[in-house]
């Protein structure tokens, strides 16, 4: 069209940092009007989803906080009034100035979400930003219940820096095993728990499939990947009992002595103890618990092992009280079958390189890491103590034990509505001397907010990298941010110069914060921008495409093997071998209908039209599902009474929230799944904001936050509760700005 610029981007929808999928922004005398996918990206080649789809209303929305406010009620309350940048920015260095030097740099804390992505520039420049404080309290929601409590487990088990992840462009066997959702990143071949739409995942899956691929999938639902026959089989096991359906399959394999016997030899330490334990758990054992029959079982372990390339892939959100069994016996499954590294089965994926620079972490002392909330625990130990456990920090907010934190910066985090026991994370905002948040709309947490600052959207900031594989590219700047609103990274350096220490921020130099980023790949951002329709392709090294990398890989394992009896665990005096405990007190009566709450429960991590508790306050998005939703199979309905698109209210022993029924055929019986992450009001379809807290719209009132893992305090997502027929939930007000 005559007059258009096109502008080569990233997405917004799945996190603004990091590497996205490609798309190609249309400008039109300044305004911003559609979007297309960019066929030169190589994560999704052209398509975009719906959320990538929505990025001109996203960038519009009526919903986006425009200019800098400073509370004017009480915490909670939701009046705020306008100020100017250099009146909020006083403010906050004021406060960061007066709570450090009076308490102590650890008394300061920082949070930030999924929205800006994991170990992209946001984070490097956020970690810095406290370090160069003293202060090593990072605290997030997500990594307490997401991607890194199981994460501890495998590598303990079987090594590696990350994750395993399957080779799906040559597998044979593909089981996609999830607990009731998740989605992550596409970039890092998230799980696809619902029709994530044109995601590398599905794809991926999809043409496999073609090509002779069985598929098949474990999950409480049949997801729509499994839909039109694509599924070779669907086991609907019960939600949280994963671990004794993967521990009858190693007793199984190791029974029937159909494991690969080679590599246990070559790679594996505490075979023999592994054997003997595992004879408890056979298959008819699991039946009882899993409500899978015993012989589907054998069938399952039989198939997973007896093909040569054979992937599973495991939600990185299985949010469980016994976690610990099934992260365990996940990697053991990997390696007795031999499945580990090889092509087809779970192998680490490694990029050609990796960005970032220094965060200064000699900047803490002693004094700060030994004062480190939940520091003692040996999930933070293991890790360095390089961030504070948030369970911890909320205990010593509400206790003041072992002391209570003054002051929190919230970048792009909503716990109010994404973390667990929302109505007692309240409370603890109430007890905080100072809260700042900055997001590009308001959120439940910004009601509890000393000052709220509009950050832009991606599409309105300078530029953020990302590498994928071999892949480097760039977002870049679509418009000049509207309002007031500004980058969040631009407003951290600014931060850090107003408070004496640009020395350490470029003194608040963006292209040079962002050419340090780029420096451990030799690429400048002025060859980014050169290239931005196509980005770099970095040359691959032999270390990206080379298998069975064991030595290396296992190098920090004791004795450079893998461990099936843990040694790690064990000298830290826990079990070291994967032993199910279960996620409910009366196991015995697992499989009976408890009288008061007989139904089970669980939510799915995300959905494909959202972005966890962001974005259902778009139109475009909002119009295919208007309102919070949970599954129910039709003859459980049928049970309670209960029609598609009915209002009800589910109740468990720790809270109660309100969804609509749909009537889901693909649902096992006896079960539902709500969704997390609903609050949003939608103007233009006329939907207002619901509440985060008990009897709103949100799941997390309904899980008990006293059953966690022990090791990781991973909470449960899943909980018996009873149904019954409701109304609406009542509408919220949005913030109020008083003069």
């Amino acid at each position: 069209m005559k007059g258009e610029e096109l502008i080569p981007t990233m997405c917004h929808g799945c996190s603004y940092g990091g590497y996205n999928c490609g798309m190609l922004a249309h400008v039109k005398d300044g305004r911003f009007i559609k979007v297309e996918g960019n066929p030169y990206h190589p994560l999704n080649r052209g398509r975009l989803c719906a959320k990538g789809h929505s990025a001109v209303q996203w960038v519009y929305n009526d919903q986006r906080l425009r200019y800098p406010l400073v509370r004017a009620g009480n915490k909670g309350e939701g009046k705020f009034r306008r100020v100017s940048w250099d009146e909020a920015l006083d403010i906050i260095v004021s406060n960061i100035k007066e709570i450090k030097e009076q308490y102590g740099p650890e008394y300061l804390m920082f949070s930030k979400g999924q929205s800006s992505s994991w170990l992209g520039l946001h984070q490097f420049l956020w970690v810095r930003f406290m370090h160069a404080l003293g202060s090593t309290t990072f605290t997030n929601w997500g990594p307490s219940v997401c991607y890194a409590p199981q994460l501890l487990y495998h590598r303990q088990v079987i090594g590696g820096s990350t994750y395993t992840r399957p080779d799906y462009d040559n597998a044979d066997l593909i089981i996609e095993w999830f607990t009731g959702g998740g989605t992550g990143g596409p970039a890092r071949g998230g799980v696809e728990t619902l029709n994530t739409n044109l995601r590398s995942v599905p794809i991926k899956i999809i043409e496999r499939i073609k090509r002779g691929a069985r598929l098949i999938i474990i999950n409480p639902q049949l997801i729509p990947l499994g839909a039109n026959g694509r599924a070779h089989k669907w086991i609907p096991i019960r939600p949280g009992t994963d671990a004794a359906l993967a521990l009858a399959m190693i007793n199984v394999i190791v029974r029937e002595r159909i494991y690969d016997r080679s590599f246990v030899l070559k790679w594996c330490e505490g075979f023999e103890n592994l054997e003997t334990h595992v004879q408890q758990y056979s298959p008819e054992w699991a039946q009882e618990i899993t409500d899978i029959p015993a012989e589907d079982i054998k069938q399952l372990a039989r198939a997973y092992v007896t093909t040569k390339r054979a992937c599973i892939r495991i939600s990185e959100a299985p949010q469980k009280k016994d976690l610990r069994s099934l992260a365990m016996a996940i990697p053991i499954l990997m390696a007795i079958t031999g499945h580990l590294d090889r092509p087809g089965g779970n192998a680490w994926f490694f990029p050609a390189g990796r960005l970032g620079f220094d965060t200064l972490p000699d900047r803490i002392s002693e004094r700060a890491k030994e004062r480190l909330l939940g520091g003692d625990r040996f999930y933070i130990r293991s890790k360095g103590r390089k961030g504070a456990y948030f369970r911890s920090v909320i205990q010593a907010l509400i206790t003041g034990e072992p002391y209570r934190p003054r002051g929190i910066l919230i970048f792009g985090s909503n716990p109010l509505s994404t973390a667990r026991n929302p109505v007692l994370i309240a409370e603890a905002l109430k007890m905080l001397q100072f809260v700042l948040v900055v997001d590009v709309v308001p959120t439940p947490t910004s009601r509890y907010a000393d000052v709220i600052l509009p950050a832009a959207t991606r599409y309105e900031c300078y530029g953020q990298p990302g590498l994928w594989e071999n892949h480097l590219t760039m977002s870049h700047k679509v418009i000049d941010p509207l309002w007031e609103s500004r980058d969040e990274l631009e407003v951290t350096l600014e931060l850090a110069c107003r408070l004496g220490m640009g020395g350490d921020f470029w003194n608040g130099d963006y292209q040079r914060m962002v050419n340090d980023f780029l420096s451990p790949v030799g690429i400048s951002v002025d060859q980014l921008k050169s290239n931005a329709l196509k980005g770099i392709l970095l040359p691959r090294t032999e270390w990206m495409d080379r298998r069975e990398r064991y030595k290396e890989v296992f190098r920090d394992l004791p004795n450079g093997k893998i461990q099936l009896y843990n040694e790690i665990l064990e000298k830290q005096g826990l079990e070291p071998l994967p032993t199910y405990h279960g996620e409910f007190d009366d196991l015995p009566d697992i499989g009976k209908h408890n009288e008061k709450y007989p139904l089970m429960f669980t939510d799915e991590h995300s959905d494909y039209i959202s972005h966890h508790a962001w974005m259902r306050h778009i139109p475009w998005l909002r119009e295919i599902d208007r309102y919070p939703h949970v599954k129910i199979n039709p003859a459980t309905a049928s049970r309670y009474r209960i029609q598609d698109g009915d209002w009800v209210d589910i109740i468990s022993p720790d809270g109660k929230m309100k969804a609509v029924a749909r009537i889901f055929a693909g649902m096992r019986p006896g079960t539902l799944i709500g969704q997390h992450g609903w609050w949003q009001g939608c103007g233009p379809l006329g939907l207002s904001e619901s509440s985060p807290l008990d009897g709103g719209t949100n799941p997390n009132c309904l899980y008990n936050w006293d059953k966690q893992d022990p090791i990781t305090g991973d909470i449960t997502k899943n909980v018996f509760v009873r149904v019954e027929r409701g109304v609406p939930p009542e509408g919220v007000p949005p913030l109020q700005e008083v003069t």
